[in-house]
């Protein structure tokens, strides 16, 4: 994973901003031409040793993503890539890097003088864009001083002084329009558009009888099992904690207030998990079918951390609770394997401080109730700073799994059992499901990239393997959801019926609880707020004064 940036056509310096450095703890460097262009790279390695910006015959890469499966002849996925766009094209190399993992790319081409810039299909890794007098910035994190966007997940943009030529996702054109018609002198939507990496949602409803549960359970469990697997594969090493790192640590993300202690203020006593992978663990169903099959992976003697965080009461939780009984089942299947939970525990004072001085930013330019909610509770989650056995510990992992895109994918969340009661029927959730995943990239996975990468760790998702989701949206309706059923059985029906034959009994029949609510963190502050409400403490600082 890394920071990218680039000042094209101006003189402002971004590249020396700490969000940015937090990002790529094993390089940083960055190349000036004489045309007010700049490119950055902050680079934490999580596949190999790859420096950045990469240069091949006055092209200039930046890449923040991840291949997770290329030949082994090139030392990085980043080295491949390079390789790709020479061989084949940028737009070709565009094509792999969209339909085979997670990607924001920024590559200026010296000799034309021109800008190419893209974020996959998902739009799982972040990259903003602000206006400046004469030219543009882009970079993985912002500033709430600036007026930044997220660059959409529509297509790949080929910049030139202030013209821009798109190259679209099928289906997404208009997308492509809108963000050329917000910034630039002329927009030009390309006839050569590009083919979405997964396959349409299956309208069709089929009738009961017709359904084959038993092999489409296996090959559900097969596609998710190998998503986890080469995903814990590109992970080389933890991180690697000394008692100076750990003080340096300590010193960026410890917020105390007066004379109380937050949780990572007392270096001298933490222990290190030693783990090299981890799970952003609420002891739901989808992180937990997560933890076992990454057990089934990775090396029996290697520890594997289970993030949790909770607010207020912090052991009375609903996440709380479900994750020490889903450790419970995880303990009984794996015995012989070491599981951490991580119990990361925030009061409402550190919470207050660390948003103020770190998290607005990291969330914009997102601004309502619910990404305040979340990109808090994952923030502190990603830290990795709590408690395990009555110790004081920090997770090693440099790379986390998360459970995001089961809901949207499966029928998770509360409004697709709404959508179905308020006589919409199948057809109704049908439309709900292509909803949510059409625009994951610009409610979740951007401001979720910004905020957990922000500790130095990577984070990705296998229920938004490119193959994965193929499979799953080419079932009809009724392998999903079956809302006849009461809550907790009804959701992501085929999901609980692998966790079911996995063993995972408690998990199975838990119902959805999304994370400010599990966390409790929305029952911390505002208790009468709305999540879509715009956050007043989002507010941009200068908004804040006047």
């Amino acid at each position: 994973m890394c920071g990218i940036s680039c000042c094209y056509k101006c003189r402002t310096n971004i590249q020396t901003n700490k969000r940015l450095l937090n990002r790529g703890p094993d390089h940083q460097h960055s190349i000036q031409f004489d045309k007010d262009v700049t490119v950055t790279a902050c680079v934490l390695y999580i596949q190999g040793n790859c420096k950045q910006p990469l240069s091949k015959d006055h092209k200039h890469l930046i890449y923040n993503g991840q291949l997770f499966q290329y030949p082994q002849v090139y030392k990085s996925d980043t080295e491949y890539l390079m390789e790709q766009v020479f061989s084949s094209g940028i737009l070709s190399a565009a094509r792999l890097t969209i339909g085979h993992g997670p990607t924001a790319v920024i590559i200026y081409d010296e000799e034309e003088d021109c800008l190419w810039f893209w974020r996959d299909y998902f739009g799982r890794r972040s990259l903003l864009i602000c206006q400046q007098e004469t030219g543009y910035l882009l970079s993985s994190v912002g500033d709430s001083h600036r007026e930044w966007i997220e660059v959409p997940a529509c297509g790949v943009f080929r910049l030139s002084g202030q013209n821009l030529e798109c190259y679209p996702y099928v289906g997404l054109e208009e997308a492509c329009k809108q963000f050329g018609e917000r910034f630039f002198d002329s927009t030009l939507i390309s006839e050569e558009s590009i083919q979405p990496p997964v396959s349409p949602l299956n309208n069709s409803i089929d009738a009961p009888e017709l359904l084959d549960w038993e092999s489409t359970i296996l090959e559900f469990l097969k596609l998710l099992s190998e998503s986890v697997r080469v995903r814990d594969m590109c992970c080389k090493f933890p991180l690697s904690f000394t008692k100076d790192s750990l003080s340096d640590y300590s010193t960026g993300h410890c917020y105390c207030i007066g004379n109380k202690k937050c949780n990572v203020h007392e270096v001298a006593n933490w222990r290190v998990s030693n783990a090299r992978v981890a799970v952003l663990f609420s002891g739901g169903i989808d992180c937990t079918v997560l933890a076992l099959l990454l057990h089934r992976s990775a090396p029996a003697e290697e520890p594997i951390d289970l993030l949790n965080v909770s607010f207020g009461n912090y052991d009375s939780t609903p996440d709380r609770l479900s994750a020490v009984a889903s450790l419970g089942d995880l303990q009984r299947l794996a015995p012989n394997r070491t599981w951490n939970l991580i119990k990361v525990n925030v009061s409402v004072e550190e919470l207050r401080c660390a948003r103020e001085r770190h998290i607005t930013d990291l969330v914009y330019p997102h601004n309502t109730v619910l990404d305040d909610s979340i990109g808090c509770a994952l923030w502190f989650a990603a830290r990795g700073a709590g408690v395990c056995q009555d110790y004081p510990i920090i997770s090693t992992a440099r790379l986390l799994f998360s459970g995001i895109g089961a809901d949207e994918l499966l029928g998770g969340y509360s409004r697709h059992r709404g959508a179905w009661q308020n006589g919409g029927g199948l057809e109704a959730v049908l439309q709900q499901l292509q909803l949510d995943i059409g625009r994951i990239s610009e409610r979740n996975l951007g401001r979720d990239n910004r905020v957990i990468g922000d500790h130095k760790r990577d984070c990705v998702a296998p229920y938004l393997d490119e193959r994965f989701v193929s499979f799953v949206n080419s079932l009809p309706i009724q392998y999903k959801v079956d809302f006849t059923l009461p809550r907790g059985q009804g959701e992501k029906v085929i999901l609980r019926k692998v966790a079911q034959n996995l063993g995972l009994d408690s998990s199975s029949a838990l119902p959805k609880k999304a994370i400010q609510f599990g966390s409790k963190i929305a029952k911390l502050e505002g208790k009468k707020e709305k999540g879509g409400d715009v956050c007043s403490r989002l507010a941009k600082k200068d908004q804040m004064k006047s």
